[in-house]
């Protein structure tokens, strides 16, 4: 049941994201909530790719992260936050591809593409939050679910 609770978070959280992006990046072009529904969920399937490599990486190598909850806090901060990066930019490039290059890809186009970034990340972190009371305040870095 916890799943399906923080899968649909994570849907709605990023359908919500994405159709602001669409404002945001394409104020002159009608979209649909249909649109941002796709977004939404090919958001949700890049979080779901890079979920299972953090987890097959730690599994590779699991001294890489201390099960103490201060340095899970900072494993957390320190994967995800670089790797929802990615995946934000990814969503931009996808949103935007008219002023997606590949210099911007790790600086952004502008302040408003990186705030927009920064948002997502903050949104996704948000979203774990189900997932984080569920397993006792343990963080998802991928060791809770060895």
């Amino acid at each position: 049941m916890i799943a399906v609770l923080y899968i649909a978070v994570k849907f709605l959280a990023y359908i919500c994201w994405v159709y602001y992006g669409l404002q945001l990046f394409r104020p002159d072009q009608y979209f649909s909530t249909a649109l941002a529904m796709g977004y939404g969920f090919f958001r949700l399937l890049l979080g779901f790719f890079f979920g299972v490599v953090i987890f097959f990486l730690l599994e590779r190598f699991p001294d890489a992260i201390n099960t103490h909850h201060a340095q899970s806090v900072l494993a957390y901060l320190l994967i995800y936050i670089p790797i929802r990066w990615i995946e934000w930019t990814i969503m931009a490039a996808m949103l935007n591809p008219s002023r997606a290059t590949f210099n911007h890809a790790i600086t952004g186009v502008d302040n408003a593409d990186r705030l927009w970034r920064a948002g997502g990340i903050a949104i996704s972190c948000l979203a774990d939050i189900p997932l984080i009371i569920f397993f006792g305040g343990v963080l998802p870095t991928g060791r809770i679910l060895c």
